[in-house]
Order: C-alpha cells, then sequence, then structure tokens
C-alpha cells in the first residue's frame, strides 16, 4: 500500500484500536469508526467485559507498537489454574514449570482505553464514535454510517476499508449479500450464555483469595471463572446453558434459587 492512502477501520476495540495504531505508526492516514460511545469517557462496562488472560502472543503485539512497559502496569500474573471442586477443596495446577513462564489478566476496557490513547496521540490516526456502519460498498470503497448524536447518516470513502467488527461484522454481511465475491460464511449461536458477577475486596483492600492464579469452578457443562483484579477484586463470570440442565438462566429466577444454585455448585466462592 502507497503511505499516503487513506485506510478506514470499522469498530475501536482491542483488534481495531491495536490495528490502527501499528498503522498510524507505519505513516498511513487511518479513521477509525464506532458504534459505541467512547469507552474513555462514558461507562460501558455492561457486554464483553470479561477479563482477558493475557498470554505472550499478546505482549508480543504490545512490543511490536512499542507500549509493553506501559501495559506491564495493569497486569497481574497468573501462575496457573486454580481447580475449585464442589466441597471447596483447590488445586493449582501451574502453567508451566518455569517461573518466568506465566499467563497474565488484564482488563478488557482498561487495555483497549490505553491502545485508544495511543493510537489518538499520532496525528495521522482519528478516532469516531457513536457512529454505526450500516454498509459497505465495495466497487465504490466506500462506507455508510448512522451518526447516533445528530441522527444522520453520511458516507465515507476510503482507498482500504478493514473491518475488525466482531461477530455481527457489518462488512462481511456486506460482503455476503453483495455476493460479487466468491465470499461465505457459516454462523453458530452457542447453547451457553455467561453473566458477570464479582468477588469484591476485603475492607482492607486485600485479595479474598489467592491472587496469582485463574480460578476456576468446572461442573461438566457449565463452570464459573474468576481473574483477578488490581483493586483485589476478581471479575468473575458464570457461562450456562439458556435453557438446558437442572440449572439454567431461564430458571433462575429469583434470588433465593441462585443462592440454592451457588450452595451446591460453588459454595466456597459465596465465602
Amino acid at each position: 500500500m502507497n503511505k499516503k492512502e487513506n485506510i478506514l477501520i470499522v469498530g475501536a476495540g482491542l483488534c481495531g484500536s491495536l490495528l490502527a495504531l501499528r498503522l498510524g505508526q507505519r505513516g498511513y492516514n487511518v479513521s477509525v469508526y464506532e458504534k459505541r460511545p467512547d469507552l474513555r469517557k462514558v461507562d460501558i462496562s455492561a457486554g464483553k467485559s470479561i477479563n482477558l488472560a493475557f498470554s505472550n502472543r499478546g505482549i508480543k503485539a504490545m512490543k511490536m507498537v512499542g507500549i509493553q512497559n506501559k501495559v506491564k502496569p495493569l497486569c497481574i500474573p497468573m501462575n496457573g489454574r486454580m481447580l475449585h471442586d464442589k466441597k471447596g477443596n483447590t488445586k493449582l495446577s501451574n502453567y508451566s514449570g518455569r517461573n518466568h513462564e506465566y499467563i497474565n489478566s488484564i482488563s478488557r476496557g482498561g487495555l483497549n482505553a490505553l491502545l485508544l490513547d495511543e493510537a489518538e496521540a499520532l496525528d495521522n490516526v482519528s478516532l469516531f464514535f457513536n457512529k454505526k456502519c450500516k454498509h459497505v460498498d465495495f466497487e465504490k470503497t466506500t462506507a455508510s454510517f448512522y451518526d447516533y448524536v445528530t441522527k444522520s447518516e453520511f458516507t465515507e470513502d476510503a482507498d482500504v476499508i478493514i473491518g475488525t467488527d466482531g461477530a455481527g461484522s457489518i462488512l462481511r454481511q456486506s460482503y455476503y449479500l453483495e455476493k460479487k465475491f466468491l465470499f461465505s460464511f457459516s454462523q453458530n449461536y452457542l447453547t451457553h450464555g455467561y453473566k458477570e458477577l464479582s468477588i469484591l475486596p476485603t475492607k482492607t483492600g486485600d485479595f479474598k483469595t489467592y491472587k496469582n492464579a485463574l480460578h476456576i469452578w468446572p461442573r461438566g457443562d457449565f463452570m464459573l471463572i474468576a481473574l483477578p483484579n488490581l483493586d483485589g477484586s476478581f471479575t468473575v463470570t458464570l457461562f450456562l446453558s439458556h435453557d438446558e440442565g437442572e440449572y439454567n438462566f431461564s430458571n433462575l429466577t429469583t434470588p433465593e434459587i441462585v443462592t440454592e444454585f451457588f450452595k451446591k455448585e460453588f459454595p466456597d466462592a459465596l465465602e
């Protein structure tokens, strides 16, 4: 690509913000359009706020854009998986026998915000929020957007358009609907969903359980996980079927039923 080419990226999540940063560093003119508000200014923690298990592959990407030293303070090392049985017994299963080999717990939002800051600091990178992509025209290399703030529609052209807009990608949908390419895809929906919970720190700000592990309560076709946060809390995620099994999201309808479920399956998580 010519370094003077204008690149339009749809989606300002982790992939979009990292890509914008790297392309900007390489001299391209980059515009990023995101349908959500700016997460650095608005609390949009609901949704995909599950912590990332950040491995060496992620660290390599941070080194590539030169921000590994800014990312490191956001990480908590996890040396292994802490397995919890129904009786509350635990067993640590190390990821490696080498002390320097581990993965990290990092906030998805915190990492995304850092990448957005770094990308926006470049003169040749522009970020636009509250702009929903509606369609991509591949012959004209244009993308149509709806502005949630002004309630208006507009079209932007570019030399290259890249989609980093996730599972419900409008760019992918446009590819498929126009049928101008030998392009197909399959999309399947999981029978399970997830619910985010928290284990708060102690009154003194300490962790209530072992800090340097990815905690897992495996229960066959469902499970609970917990990853540590810098403030002493744990981000807890319950993965459970929508409507199958003895317990599912459809029948966990009252505080009493939820408490019964946790006492039976994850007793030590309640302590």
